[in-house]
């Protein structure tokens, strides 16, 4: 099985090729063959497309950052108190997690192998620019942290440093996730929810959220 959706553009069937292939195997261990093999096409096609592996990491990690901000950013600019806005989010940020899995293991795996090996200077721009909207992704979560802290429902004494162990809760899911276990409707939406209660009652003031 290829997992090839046959109404999406060559393009794109290229790049969740690569990403499924990326998270099976790792981005070191992923070659154009490897691609190619599960298109059930040549390494041409997808040279037609990509100039390299590390061309399709990037526009990998772009579409995966595309998925959280489209689910998030809506919600980071509404109104109402910070524990149900921090609450939202989160439980967004987690379900576009799991839609976009293979695009998520791909960029968690490839970032970190990007910033050990030398790159071109072009790609270390690129990758400059991704990591910068990182950070502005994660700072609509510290923003919303530090407002609870103002208002008394939510707690960190470095709210910086906080964010991080915060976001590590949320980003496991990508790990361990199995669609294959869920049983029945709504049973997405539990582990959603599960691994948000978990992720946020180390920042949530008892009785307050």
């Amino acid at each position: 099985m290829t997992d090839i959706d046959l109404t999406a553009s060559p393009r794109d069937t290229i790049l969740d090729a690569a990403a499924r292939c990326f998270m099976d195997r790792g981005f070191n261990a992923t070659s154009i063959d490897d691609i190619a093999s599960r298109l059930g096409a040549t390494k041409g096609m997808v040279y037609h497309y990509f100039s390299s592996k590390a061309d399709l990491f990037f526009e990998i990690h772009q579409i995966g950052m595309d998925a959280l901000f489209k689910a998030v950013e809506p919600l980071s600019e509404g109104t109402g108190d910070a524990v149900s806005k921090l609450r939202a989010m989160s439980a967004a940020h987690v379900h576009s997690l799991i839609q976009t899995q293979h695009y998520q293991r791909a960029v968690a795996e490839g970032v970190q192998m990007h910033l050990r090996i030398s790159t071109t200077r072009a790609q270390r721009a690129q990758l400059t620019r991704l990591q910068n909207r990182r950070r502005r992704y994660e700072q609509m979560f510290l923003t919303v942290l530090e407002q609870g802290i103002v208002e008394g429902k939510l707690r960190a004494e470095q709210p910086r440093i906080a964010i991080k162990p915060l976001f590590g809760a949320l980003n496991s899911v990508i790990n361990w996730y199995q669609p294959r276990r869920e049983s029945g409707p709504g049973a997405r939406d539990e582990v959603v929810e599960e691994v948000v209660r978990v992720a946020l009652a180390g920042v949530v003031v008892p009785g307050k959220g």
